[in-house]
């Protein structure tokens, strides 16, 4: 099937990358937990709001039909409001908030109806903040079982999405995150408080290189192929989670956690 526009443009195509990105280097630079859930709920928002699309296009106003939501603020809103509880500093609080924000307005130059970008500020800011409350319940649940869930939810939303075969990039994004993740944790361990900042930069740099590799050459490649969406979103996936910290450790940048002895007075 054709790409729909609206997902397809150069804008949208540069801010899903840099939704990405972003995403990536909190799990390579700064706390893996925290980047496998930045990731994971960034895309799960996403593909709620073209689930949404699909299913509940259109909602009627003043005899007027619009959009129930905008998937791409919807996404934004969740990831920025995601990061707000993490800032340290008044102007990390204030970037995040001003950059869904200015997100949403962009979009509304682009004659998006502004009850659709409403619509997508409060889905998901109401996403990050059942995610928050719901921390204490999944804090308490086994890393195996959170993983287990990672895996097995992108086959359901596979199921509701996979008419529109193009949007299958995204559970393909979740499966190959929650696997790659889960491979990495018990696998590769990848250290992130005893590594330099020159190493987080380079693997910022590689990973954000690769990041664009998988949208520019391995996406057009596999797109013949009526699987060829979600293969292109598993390996974008793995290389975030598993490919890329495994180059890390193999080119000896990053050291492995437990490699080391600690000495507890």
């Amino acid at each position: 099937m054709s790409a729909p526009a609206f997902f397809v443009n150069t804008y949208s195509q540069i801010l899903f990358i840099g939704w990405l990105i972003t995403a990536g280097a909190v799990y390579w630079g700064l706390n893996k937990r925290a980047g496998f859930q930045l990731l994971y709920l960034t895309i799960l928002s996403l593909s709620i709001g073209y689930i949404i699309v699909i299913y509940f296009p259109y909602l009627f106003l003043s005899n007027q039909a619009v959009a129930v939501t905008h998937p791409h603020v919807q996404a934004s809103v969740t990831l920025f409001a995601f990061l707000i509880p993490l800032c340290k500093r008044k102007y990390e609080v204030v970037l995040t908030i001003a950059a869904p924000l200015l997100i949403s307005l962009l979009y509304l130059t682009m004659n998006t109806s502004v009850y659709s970008i409403t619509g997508g500020i409060l889905i998901g800011g109401f996403i990050s903040y059942t995610y928050y409350r719901s921390l204490d319940w999944l804090g308490s649940m086994p890393d195996a079982y959170l993983f287990s869930f990672a895996i097995i939810l992108p086959v359901f939303i596979s199921v509701l999405i996979y008419p529109e075969e193009f949007f299958l990039l995204l559970p393909g994004l979740l499966l190959g995150i929650g696997v790659g993740a889960s491979l990495e944790q018990y696998k590769i361990r990848l250290e992130l408080a005893r590594t330099q900042r020159g190493a987080k930069v380079f693997a910022f740099i590689t990973g954000s290189l690769g990041i664009v590799f998988c949208f520019a050459a391995i996406r057009p490649t596999f797109q013949i192929f009526v699987l060829g969406e979600l293969i292109t979103g598993v390996f974008t996936g793995l290389w975030i989670t598993l490919f890329l910290p495994f180059i890390l450790i193999v080119a000896d940048v990053y050291e492995r956690h437990g490699r080391y002895e600690q000495i507890v007075n």
